[in-house]
């Protein structure tokens, strides 16, 4: 009985921890993504089996993957009510920049933004700048306010260890010249 008592604690603080406020970058959902594309959202079919909210899209602007190869009947998944982090509802008639995984033979939504919320430096740092061999690094103890937290060690090459003043809005990690990953930043912050 007390490890079953255990097990469902257990489960209960995984589940509220696996949507707690962890900072990340753009690059980071982008690099993560199986695809990455602008699309209308052309009817919305409600949830399936109680779980996912099913979209028919159409794809305007392909940026990586072969979506529209996988993509035989223009549509997508994203998560409902149920899900831990909550439901991801795309509405009807609106064009947005959606970053998707591959997950049982069905495309499913990472993330999404309004492609009218977005500027072209935004377009820019998605499609020029972001690095996905490289690994960007935060310091959590200094985000969330540890005092006396030590410093990250120095990168490496293939690391950006992410400043302290940092705007996830404009940011990027990418290779320079030499092969070292660097910080970089292109847009405003707003």
């Amino acid at each position: 009985m007390k490890c079953g008592q255990v097990a469902v604690l257990l489960s209960l603080v995984a589940a509220a921890l696996g949507c707690t406020y962890i900072p990340k970058l753009d690059q980071e959902d982008y690099c993560f993504a199986d695809y990455a594309f602008e699309a209308e959202v052309k009817e919305s079919r409600g949830l399936t089996n109680g779980i996912d909210y099913e979209y028919e899209i159409y794809i305007h602007t392909v940026y990586k993957g072969d979506i529209k190869e996988k993509l035989a009947t223009d549509t997508v998944f994203g998560d409902g009510p149920m899900m831990s982090c909550g439901p991801q509802v795309l509405k009807v008639g609106i064009t947005y920049v959606i970053y998707a995984t591959e997950r049982d033979g069905r495309v499913n939504l990472l993330s999404y933004r309004e492609r009218d919320q977005m500027n072209d430096d935004d377009i820019k740092r998605m499609t020029q700048k972001y690095d996905c061999s490289c690994t960007i690094k935060f310091n959590y103890d200094k985000l969330f306010g540890v005092a006396l937290a030590p410093e990250l060690p120095p990168a490496t090459e293939d690391e950006c260890n992410v400043p302290d003043e940092w705007c996830s809005r404009n940011a990027y990690c990418q290779r320079n010249d030499e092969g070292q990953c660097t910080w970089g930043e292109l847009g405003s912050c707003e």
